[in-house]
């Protein structure tokens, strides 16, 4: 499924993959078996925390191009200029991958001594992927910025043929109106825990986790049991309105299969 659209698909399962930075493709193996018949779709961050990474266009060439999953990398302008983006999208095409996500990036880690590029912006990126014949562009949104409808109609204007919501915790954040209302298709984003003191990371994160879930998960005995319940009752309030379930497990994919078996 290399080249099939994710506009496609009625329905979206997809998960985001965080290769090792050990030699070998075994991890990646090992997450698209362990993920294969569960999800449409895989995506894999550019450098995630700022720091070196394979490269998300071969890790998802490798672990997609004889399995019935849709890979979509990303691309962000942190590191790059307009020449090297545009490179990407051609390698990209090269191997028959035409589904992209388009994010900002995070801050460069500063053990790398290193600068940030950004000679160009996330909507540039997304006029340059659709400036290609059957190319998909997908966006993040933010529920929880007042001003994110404005952002999302930029996006959209610039391109964007989906969209993946931050982590959320309580479904009141993909309950605002404009979101009920729109016409694009959206995943619901789901950040599940594994271990307490990322409750304060997600909330560092910008992630609104509502003070009684925050408890649930700080006082659970079992926060990965507890975080899959949370995830299953948000998304079941959801599921009616969204277009699909976006899991963002930290390479903890065995607790993505789980969440999934339960949806």
């Amino acid at each position: 499924m290399l080249s099939s659209s994710i506009k496609s698909i009625d329905f979206v399962k997809s998960v985001e993959i965080v290769p090792s930075r050990e030699s070998g493709t075994e991890d990646l193996l090992k997450a698209a078996d362990m993920l294969d018949g569960r999800v449409n779709a895989l995506t894999c961050p550019e450098n995630p925390r700022g720091s070196p990474g394979i490269d998300p266009i071969m890790a998802l060439y490798i672990i997609s191009s004889e399995r019935n999953i849709i890979p979509i990398p990303h691309i962000t302008p942190r590191d790059k200029n307009r020449v090297y983006i545009l490179s990407q999208i051609e390698t990209a095409a090269k191997v028959g991958i035409r589904n992209f996500f388009t994010i900002g990036g995070d801050p460069i880690n500063p053990k790398y001594e290193s600068r940030e590029v950004r000679e160009i912006d996330v909507m540039e990126i997304m006029k340059l992927v659709k400036s290609r014949e059957n190319t998909t562009v997908g966006a993040a949104l933010n529920p929880y910025r007042e001003v994110e409808q404005e952002i999302v109609g930029a996006k959209l204007k610039s391109g964007a043929d989906f969209f993946i919501s931050q982590a959320i915790y309580s479904p009141e954040y993909l309950e605002k109106d404009w979101i009920r209302r729109r016409n694009f298709k959206l995943l619901a984003g789901f950040l599940p825990l594994t271990k307490k003191s990322q409750v304060k990371f997600s909330q560092n994160l910008g992630i609104m986790i509502p003070e009684e879930i925050r408890e649930r998960l700080l006082n659970s005995d079992d926060i990965v049991s507890t975080s899959v319940r949370i995830i299953t009752e948000v998304f079941d309030e959801v599921k009616e309105y969204v277009d699909g379930i976006h899991i963002m497990p930290l390479g903890h994919n065995e607790v993505a299969a789980q969440i999934l078996e339960t949806i």
